[in-house]
């Protein structure tokens, strides 16, 4: 038993991410939200590599594809606009400003590779593992808290829970994480004009 966990490859991939957000806790520079996330999605990619030669890719053809998206995405920005909404509103915490500028290859990285990343760490791995065995809630749960502290901005830490929330809901009932990926990078992309906006 003990053997089968050390070797499934979920387990090996939270360790990475763990890793790679130490790292980028211990030296918040742009090169940091670059770099590691590409290498460890390169990672991931040849760890699943398996499960993405079998993947339903004809799905991103398919209007429900994209509705389940747009339902995850819009779900997911009003559950995390009230959870800042609370806690900035409510609570008068400020949003901190970002340690690095917002450059081309910090753009992509924040788009494609943590959209591929958190959404294989957090809903796929750490919430597919626990799932089966606390349960949904407990899961979801887990999996959320864990998803908002890697954000490490404490005046979106109820929106990254509940924007956690919904992904794992989504996730549950499509049962495809192609889906919660396709949502996290559009999220991303809109929350990129927001900062880019702000100055």
């Amino acid at each position: 038993m003990q053997m089968r966990i050390l070797l499934d490859r979920r387990w090996w991939l939270i360790a990475m991410a763990a890793a790679v957000l130490v790292l980028q806790w211990c030296y918040p520079t742009a090169a940091m939200t670059i770099w590691p996330p590409f290498a460890i999605v390169a990672a991931a990619i040849a760890m699943f590599w398996s499960e993405l030669r079998t993947y339903d890719w004809g799905a991103l053809k398919r209007g429900a594809f994209w509705e389940a998206v747009f339902y995850a995405v819009t779900q997911g920005m009003i559950a995390q606009a009230a959870g800042i909404v609370v806690v900035q509103y409510g609570f008068g915490v400020a949003s901190p400003a970002l340690p690095f500028a917002l450059t081309p290859g910090v753009v992509i990285s924040a788009v494609v590779f943590s959209g591929i990343l958190e959404e294989l760490v957090y809903r796929k791995s750490l919430f597919g593992l626990i799932d089966r065995k606390i349960g949904f809630w407990p899961a979801a749960c887990v999996s959320s808290v864990l998803f908002a502290l890697a954000h490490a901005n404490v005046s979106a830490y109820l929106g990254y829970f509940l924007l956690g929330l919904v992904w794992c809901r989504a996730y549950r009932r499509m049962g495809n994480i192609g889906i919660v990926i396709a949502a996290h990078m559009a999220f991303n992309v809109i929350a990129m004009f927001v900062m880019a906006g702000r100055g």
